[in-house]
């Protein structure tokens, strides 16, 4: 006997547990909400206060209904909250202008130009002279290509995940954090969830756990999935104000090599007062369990020696934080949202291969209507017709 039913458990709170969590409960659902830690925490892939987020999407079309909708949805939840949640400070992506075969974001300003235009999105290609006046703190080469989004910008992403839980919890969703989901149990009525404190039984179950999906999900999505460990950098700068999203946009500088991809965000009001700045990496793998989450001073010295120095003036060496956080990838690093095949039951969503943040909220959404609607029954969970299609994400 379970201790507990209920129409849907959502297992793991972060970007997408938040997001499923709130939209169900506001649909009338009644939603428990399980995570090990006490979200937003500083274990996972939620958190470092910010994430980019840009309407015209060079990963794709298939993601601009998600991503309209998410700033939509954004603006909605500052309404009921009164809390700052999306900052339009624009966005700029600079590429070699000779694209290097193979390279993850191959040719990324010419894509993301492209799914603009099918958008109706803003989008500016700026030549190299034109950067350097327009942004004289980034070096921009002659060589390089330079494009602009002025309706992008910055996620704040631990108040966006207080915000949804909260909003869920007054909706009737019940949330027990500190609980460690040992083992699902699916058969032909519904799913059994055990955790170390007792057995709690639903309809329906939602596995968004991020760098632990290998632990519950079917062998056949655990091991096509890879967690990497990055770093985010906060760094020190000469004049402060000038680094603020009321300045600056954020800054995607997209290198020869994937590894020599760097990010740059302005400070967002109320955030670490200093420019945050990150890189990428795919080549070396781990786990939650066993990442280093130590950061170096050696290591702060390589980063900003290699990546900062030459591309950003007026940033200090100074690191004011630096920490740890996790990336769950897929094998062609689009999301992976699909039935688990154990059970038509249970949905796998949350491996979002470092880029998935900006769409989160709407594609709870989504996946909560479909369960709310009944339609997880079947083929049309993922491929009916709908104006948000899943069906790009499929582990297939």
């Amino acid at each position: 006997m379970a201790d507990s039913e209920y129409d849907l458990i959502v297992v793991g709170l972060g970007a997408m547990g938040s997001a499923v969590t709130y939209h169900a409960s506001l649909l009338g659902l009644h939603v428990l909400g399980i995570d090990r830690y006490d979200p937003p925490h500083g274990l996972g892939s939620t958190k470092a206060e910010t994430r980019i987020t840009r309407l015209a999407v060079g990963e794709g079309p298939q993601y601009l209904p998600f991503v309209r909708r998410s700033h939509a949805i954004w603006r909605e939840l500052e309404a009921k909250t009164d809390v700052e949640l999306l900052h339009e400070c624009g966005g700029l992506i600079i590429t070699e202008e000779v694209p290097v075969p193979g390279q993850r974001w191959e040719d990324f300003v010419m894509q993301t130009a492209a799914v603009a235009t099918e958008g109706d999105i803003p989008f500016e290609i700026i030549t190299p002279v034109e950067a350097r006046s327009r942004y004289p703190w980034i070096s921009v080469a002659d060589d390089q290509r330079v494009g602009f989004e002025p309706t992008a910008g910055l996620v704040m992403v631990e108040k966006c995940v207080e915000v949804q839980l909260g909003l869920a919890h007054e909706h009737g969703a019940v949330i027990r954090t500190g609980e460690e989901v040992e083992s699902i149990a699916p058969d032909s009525s519904g799913v059994t969830v055990n955790t170390a404190a007792g057995s709690h039984r639903a309809k329906d179950v939602v596995l968004s756990t991020g760098p632990w999906m290998e632990e519950l999900a079917a062998p056949e999505h655990g091991r096509q999935l890879t967690v990497t460990r990055q770093v985010v950098y906060w760094f020190d700068v000469d004049d402060l104000s000038s680094f603020t999203t009321q300045a600056i946009p954020y800054v995607m500088w997209i290198a020869q090599r994937n590894e020599d991809y760097i990010g740059l965000f302005p400070m967002a009001p109320g955030g670490t007062p200093a420019v945050k700045i990150l890189g990428e990496q795919f080549l070396e793998t781990t786990d939650p369990s066993s990442v280093d989450r130590a950061v170096s001073q050696a290591e702060i010295d390589r980063f900003y020696d290699v990546h900062v120095a030459s591309k950003f003036s007026g940033v200090r060496r100074d690191a004011v934080r630096a920490e740890v956080c996790l990336y769950v990838n897929t094998p062609d690093d689009h999301f992976l949202i699909d039935r688990d095949p154990r059970s038509e039951r249970v949905t796998v969503m949350s491996p979002c291969s470092g880029h998935g943040f900006k769409h989160s909220t709407a594609l709870g959404e989504a996946v909560a209507q479909r369960i709310a609607s009944g339609r997880a029954r079947g083929r049309g969970f993922i491929d009916g017709s709908s104006d948000n299609d899943l069906s790009a994400f499929r582990m297939r």
